[in-house]
C-alpha cells in the first residue's frame, strides 16, 4: 500500500492523471460484486440493459478521493441519471447511468465508516450509490488488479458496448456519455477495434492481430476478415464461433511478408453470418508499418534511470530465436527523494540479427512513479538511439537489427557533425552542414525543432534528451544532457 499512497499524490498533484493504467478503448473486465447493503451487481448485465457505468476507484486514506467523494458530483449523477426505482434515484431520472464507489485498496467496512486505516472520514453516511468494500470479507482487490489501478482516485466510464474511458475527476461526468457509441440496433453488425497490435518489423514480416466485436443483436457465428497492404489483398480469413451481442474475440491473422516502411495495412470484416453487414462504418481498422532501426553497431549500451521502486524494474534483450542475450534488474528501491541512474550495461550482439529490447514493471505503472521520474535508453556504439522512453504500464521497448560484423561505423556519412557543450545549460552549438535538428525528450515527444547552428535550450527542463540531426546524407543521433 505504501507504493500506491506515494503514487496517488504524484498522479493527482504532479501529472494530473496524465496516463491511465487500463488504456482508453480497452474492453472492461466483467465483475460481480456485492455492495455494503448486500446487493449483488454484475457489470455486463447493467451494460446489456443500456446503462453507462461510472466506476470510482478510491482508497479511504486518499485526500483527493475524499475531496471528489464529498463534492457531491457522483451523488448528483446517480440521483438524476441512475436506474429508475433504485434507492435514492429521482423519479424524474434519465435512467441511463449507474455509479459505483469501489474502495479498491482492501480497507475495511469500519474504515469506510470513518474508523481506523488513516481514513479521511465517513464515506458511507449520505452516499446513495452503491459502495463496494474489497477487504476480502465478501469482495477482494482482484477488481483493482483487473482494472490496473495505479493511482487513486481513478474514475472510469464504461459505455454499454463495454469500452472503457478514464474521465478523471470531472465536475460534469454526465456530459461524457455523449462519446459512447449508439447501442446495437442491427441484427448483423460486426465491428473492429482500433488496431493495437504489432506494427514494428525487423525483416518485413508481421503477424497482425485484431479484436472483433459483435455489434449485432443476434449471435455472430461466422464472418470473413480481409487484409490488404496498400490496397492490395494480402489474405482473406474465414472465422467461425459464437459471439453474443457486444462480446469480443481476438483473432490472429496470417503473417504478412515483404513489408516496407510506411506500408498501410487495412483489416476489414465482412459478411457477418453470411449476409451483408448492416453498418459498414465500424468494419475496418488500419495501421502503418514501421521498420526497425537496421544496420546498427554490434556494441550496445543500456542505461536505466529508476524511480522510487527499482525492485519492480527489469529488462532484457532477446535475439530472433527468443533467447535472452542481455538483461538487467531488479534494482534497489530509493529510501529518499531523488532519481537513481543505475550502472550502464554494455554488451556485444550477434551480427545481422533482429533483437528486441523490453523493459518490464512488475506493478504495472512504468518507471514514472514515487520519488523520481525514470527513463530508459538503449544506444549503439555510434550513438544511434535504439529504444528510449519511461512512461508505460507493464512493459515497453523496441526492436532493431544489427549490421555486419566488419562494417561498423554506420554514421560516417554524418561524421562531420559535432555538438558542444554537452552537458549544456543555455546554448547548444552544432558545427557542420545539416538541414534541421529535432530534440526529443526521453518519452519520445518532439520538444524543439531548429535550422540554426545555435539553439537556445535554456527553456527546457534539465534532463536527458535525444537529438536527430537531419543531413543530406542521413540522420545523426546524439544524446545531450541539459543542466540548470
Amino acid at each position: 500500500m505504501k507504493k500506491v499512497l506515494l503514487f496517488a499524490f504524484v498522479a493527482v498533484f504532479t501529472i494530473n492523471n496524465a496516463f491511465s493504467q487500463l488504456p482508453d478503448g480497452s474492453v472492461a473486465p466483467d465483475f460481480t460484486l456485492t455492495d455494503l447493503n448486500g446487493t449483488t451487481h454484475n457489470l455486463y448485465n447493467l451494460l446489456d440493459d443500456g446503462y453507462t457505468v461510472f466506476l470510482d476507484f478510491s482508497a479511504v486514506w486518499c485526500p483527493p478521493c475524499w475531496s471528489y467523494h464529498t463534492s457531491g458530483t457522483l451523488e448528483d449523477l446517480y440521483e438524476n441519471h441512475g436506474p429508475s426505482g433504485y434507492p435514492g434515484v429521482s423519479p424524474n431520472t434519465s435512467d441511463d447511468v449507474m455509479v459505483f464507489m469501489i474502495e479498491g485498496d482492501g480497507n475495511t467496512t469500519q474504515n469506510l465508516a470513518g474508523t481506523g486505516g488513516n481514513t479521511q472520514g465517513d464515506w458511507i453516511t449520505g452516499t446513495l450509490y452503491p459502495i463496494i468494500c474489497t477487504d476480502g470479507t465478501v469482495n477482494n482487490t482482484q477488481v483493482s488488479s483487473d482494472y490496473q489501478i495505479g493511482y487513486w482516485p481513478t474514475i472510469y466510464m464504461v459505455c454499454p458496448n463495454r469500452i472503457v474511458t478514464e474521465v478523471g475527476q470531472s465536475s460534469s461526468p454526465y456530459n461524457s456519455i455523449s462519446s459512447c457509441p449508439p447501442p446495437a440496433s442491427y441484427d448483423n453488425d460486426a465491428s473492429t477495434f482500433d488496431y493495437s497490435g504489432e506494427t514494428l518489423t525487423c525483416e518485413g514480416d508481421l503477424t497482425p492481430e485484431v479484436t472483433i466485436q459483435n455489434y449485432g443483436l443476434v449471435p455472430l457465428t461466422n464472418m470473413n476478415i480481409d487484409v490488404t497492404v496498400n490496397g492490395n489483398v494480402a489474405s482473406s480469413t474465414p472465422w467461425t464461433g459464437n459471439l453474443a451481442t457486444y462480446a469480443t474475440t481476438d483473432i490472429t491473422l496470417p503473417t504478412l511478408n515483404g513489408l516496407a516502411n510506411n506500408d498501410m495495412v487495412s483489416i476489414n470484416v465482412t459478411q457477418p453470418n453470411g449476409v451483408n453487414d448492416a453498418n459498414m462504418s465500424n468494419n475496418a481498422t488500419s495501421f502503418y508499418v514501421t521498420m526497425a532501426t537496421s544496420n546498427t553497431h554490434l556494441d550496445i549500451t543500456v542505461q536505466i534511470v529508476t524511480d522510487a521502486y527499482g525492485s519492480e524494474t527489469t529488462w532484457n534483450i532477446k535475439d530472433d530465436n527468443g533467447m535472452i542475450v542481455l538483461s538487467g534488474g531488479p534494482y534497489n528501491n530509493l529510501t529518499a527523494a531523488g532519481t537513481t541512474t543505475q550502472p550502464a550495461v554494455s554488451g556485444t550482439l550477434d551480427a545481422q540479427t533482429c533483437h528486441t529490447f523490453t523493459i518490464y514493471d512488475s506493478y504495472g505503472d512504468g518507471i514514472n512513479a514515487g520519488y523520481g521520474q525514470g527513463s530508459f535508453m538503449v544506444t549503439d556504439a555510434n550513438g544511434t538511439v535504439l529504444a528510449m522512453g519511461g512512461q508505460f504500464t507493464d512493459e515497453d521497448g523496441d526492436a532493431f537489427k544489427t549490421g555486419d560484423a566488419i562494417v561498423q561505423n554506420i554514421n560516417d556519412i554524418t561524421s562531420n557533425i559535432s555538438i558542444f557543450p554537452n552537458p549544456v545549460k543555455d546554448v547548444l552549438m552544432i558545427n557542420g552542414i545539416f538541414n534541421f535538428v529535432d530534440i526529443y525528450d526521453v518519452s519520445g515527444k518532439l520538444i524543439l525543432s531548429s535550422e540554426q547552428n545555435k539553439i537556445n535550450v535554456s527553456g527546457l527542463a534539465k534532463g536527458l534528451y535525444m537529438l536527430e540531426i537531419n543531413t543530406s546524407s542521413g540522420i545523426k543521433t546524439h544524446k545531450i544532457t541539459i543542466t540548470k
